[in-house]
């Protein structure tokens, strides 16, 4: 396989990332109080979730000869929202909800009751690592729907971080 066009992945900072990422999407303003976003979990009945994708890509990847590597990654993941009985009202603030999460990473202006929030940095991560940017992969759609009319929305979005460590 050509080794250009070869998927590559960083494997060493999927659980940092992970971590941080974690920790982030439950300080979004938009979330209740006491409301978390669960890790991979999410009850038949309800709730809110991430879940990381396969593995973060390397994108971008510059050797130097002195053996310093410079890499530039996407860490996609999803966060879901789960509820029963859902109203044509529910299912509009559902989406909405996602999205202006995505917004919010993003770094835009976020209002939640009546108040604007705006990400302003993003948190340190571990060693030579830092976090770029945010990026809505795909608006909040409606996922899937069961049998009992169970409704899951989900949002798409990814983290593009720095990767610097010496070979």
């Amino acid at each position: 396989m050509d080794e250009k066009n070869e998927t590559r992945y960083d494997t060493e900072s999927f659980d940092v990332l992970t971590q941080a990422v974690r920790a982030l999407v439950n300080r979004f303003p938009g979330l209740g109080p006491g409301e978390k976003i669960a890790f991979a979990t999410l009850r038949d009945s309800g709730g809110l979730a991430i879940f990381p994708g396969d593995g973060a890509v390397i994108e971008e990847e510059h050797r130097s000869v002195t053996g310093r590597v410079r890499q530039v990654c996407r860490y996609p993941f999803a966060v879901l929202i789960r509820g029963g009985g859902m109203n044509e009202e529910s299912r509009a603030s559902a989406k909405e909800r996602l999205d202006m999460l995505g917004r919010w990473l993003q770094g835009q202006s976020v209002t939640v009751e009546g108040q604007a929030y705006a990400l302003e940095r993003y948190p340190a991560l571990t060693g030579e690592r830092r976090f770029l940017d945010f990026s809505i992969q795909a608006p909040a759609y409606l996922y899937e729907r069961d049998e009992h009319q169970t409704e899951t929305w989900a949002v798409a979005l990814a983290a593009r971080y720095e990767n610097i460590y010496q070979k």
